[in-house]
């Protein structure tokens, strides 16, 4: 039987000329369901143009004996349907065509709680090969054969959604210790760069005391070798302050991978609970959201629920004081809160996880290692700029840097927490909030999130005629 998708040799590059894959081979008969999963930014949303055929490969082939349908994770903006609704449409649309080969990128992004009940029915029903890109577990559970692709190469894992979990809990283990000899080699690299550097400015002194038998004025001698010893020494203090850091830093990491901290002993303790509410609205009413809405929050836990259009996004910035009611009044204490909104928007900043630690938050490299390895988030990362980010990740870095602020929060605020995580992150997350003794609001339609992070309060809100 001829197969309905075969890759040979495929090779792909990001628009820089970094390879995202190379040489792969991928062979998937009539009926296969496969999932593709792996970290943001590995290029899974480029295989899938690829092998929708909307987009070339820099090298192989891509045969298909079928027809292709692609649903992008881009959807059209509307003036007249919510994301989740249109994306819902582009969907049924979708399947109602019945191309023998249906492509999904990341299909729940944007999707309320029917939406998500409704896809996981078709996906069940559907009898035609099919590839989804997804880090939704809920999806993940319906499928027993992945994709998995890492920065370190491509490989196929057979088995469910707990076993793939630990797999890849596995494999980030070998990646951090493979990290970590990286950043030893960098930094053995840069230390002889700069003693070949020393060497070359004492060849350049043996000449000045050269030039001196030549005759040249003494006065004018002193001067330019005055100014080239000053010079040459502020960036002798540079050079030598940045291999500080990064011997510093490449043994903090090693340290820390040797003794991990349990996640309890990098969560901060709380003072006393005071009798004073975090957050209070009063009478608010805001456009065809809310009207005459009262409020009052301590130290709650409260899932924060609703289809798409109902207003959470916009009850969770009134709360955390980034938006002011059309009407009534908001007062809230931004000290004793940790906002993260949706995307992680708030949060993309040009310094990195390692930055913030050691500089605003003047952890030392020992202290900040440890507690992004109790957090479980990759040390490479913990490099790159917050904005750099995907907004899973960030969302992640975001609640460690709240966390180890020196008056940490009493109350979270979470928008959708758990949209762009890959799936080691959403285990990483769950885990953490569930620990965490504060308050706590969560918007989210994933009710096994909800679930498992013991909210004891639902604040559920209805779609409103507009």
């Amino acid at each position: 039987m001829t197969a309905l998708l075969h890759t040979h040799d495929l090779t792909l590059r990001a628009p820089g000329g970094r390879a995202l894959f190379r040489e792969l081979t991928l062979i998937l008969d009539r009926g296969d369901k496969v999932a593709i999963v792996g970290r943001n930014g590995v290029g899974k949303s480029t295989l899938l143009s690829v092998l929708a055929g909307e987009l070339d490969a820099d090298g192989g082939t891509v045969a298909c004996h079928g027809e292709r349908l692609l649903v992008r994770q881009e959807i059209a903006a509307s003036a007249t349907m919510s994301p989740g609704e249109a994306r819902r449409q582009g969907l049924e649309q979708a399947f109602e065509a019945r191309p023998d080969l249906l492509l999904l990128d990341e299909p729940t992004h944007d999707l309320d709680q029917p939406g998500l009940d409704w896809l996981i029915a078709r996906l069940r029903s559907w009898r035609e090969g099919l590839v989804v890109v997804s880090h939704d577990r809920r999806v993940l559970r319906e499928l027993c054969d992945f994709f998995v692709v890492a920065e370190s190469g491509c490989r196929h894992f057979h088995g469910d959604a707990d076993e793939l979990l630990a797999d890849l809990a596995r494999a980030q283990a070998e990646s951090e210790s493979h990290y970590v000899a990286e950043l030893e080699q960098l930094r053995a690299r840069e230390e002889r760069q700069f003693l070949v550097y020393q060497r070359r400015q004492r060849k350049k002194n043996v000449g000045r005391i050269r030039e001196l038998g030549r005759g040249t004025p003494r006065i004018l001698l002193n001067a330019k070798r005055g100014y080239a010893q000053v010079k040459q020494g502020k960036r002798d203090g540079i050079q030598r302050d940045r291999l500080e850091k990064a011997h510093a830093w490449a043994k903090a990491v090693r340290r820390s991978l040797a003794v991990q901290l349990p996640l309890s002993a990098a969560l901060p303790p709380l003072p006393d609970s005071a009798p004073r509410p975090i957050t209070r609205l009063h009478g608010v009413g805001d456009r065809a959201l809310f009207d005459d809405l009262t409020l009052e929050v301590y130290r709650q836990r409260i899932a924060v629920v609703g289809p798409n259009g109902s207003g959470k996004s916009s009850l969770l910035e009134l709360l955390a004081g980034t938006r002011k009611p059309q009407r009534g009044s908001a007062c809230t204490e931004p000290s004793r809160i940790g906002y993260v909104a949706q995307n992680a928007a708030n949060w993309c900043l040009r310094d990195s996880l390692v930055d913030h630690l050691t500089g605003e938050l003047q952890r030392d490299p020992v202290a900040a290692a440890s507690c992004i390895r109790a957090h479980g988030f990759p040390f490479a990362l913990a490099e790159r700029p917050l904005a750099s980010l995907s907004p899973g990740e960030r969302l992640r870095a975001a609640l460690i840097c709240l966390l180890q602020r020196p008056e940490p929060p009493e109350l979270l605020i979470l928008d959708e927490p758990t949209s762009h995580l890959d799936f080691l992150g959403y285990d990483a997350l769950q885990k953490l909030l569930a620990h965490w003794p504060g308050g706590l609001i969560v918007a989210s339609h994933d009710r096994d999130f909800l679930h498992a992070i013991a909210l004891e309060t639902q604040l559920s809100l209805p779609l409103r005629a507009h």
